[in-house]
């Protein structure tokens, strides 16, 4: 099997995470399981979980700070148009 480039392994590794970060709002950390998980994230397989992440925890920090990016995004981006002063 051929190795991936560093850029497909951080696209997985994004994939997971932004996976993570959805299904641990939908349903909940302790109710997501790894292989569910990886399976939304498009692999076929839990032991590929272990070679991105060395735990569980480490994956759930993240997830949280994606989380948190999107909504700072978001805040954001509502922020950027005029004032309802300007209008």
């Amino acid at each position: 099997m051929m190795r991936k480039s560093r850029h497909e392994t951080e696209a997985t590794r994004k994939r997971i995470v932004q996976t993570a970060s959805e299904a641990f709002r939908k349903d909940g950390i302790a109710e997501t399981g790894l292989k569910d998980l990886m399976l939304g994230a498009g692999l076929n397989t839990k032991g590929g979980f272990y070679k991105h992440f060395e735990s569980k925890d480490q994956l759930v920090a993240e997830a949280i700070r994606f989380s948190f990016g999107q909504v700072t995004n978001r805040m954001q981006a509502s922020t950027a148009g005029p004032t309802p002063e300007k209008l």
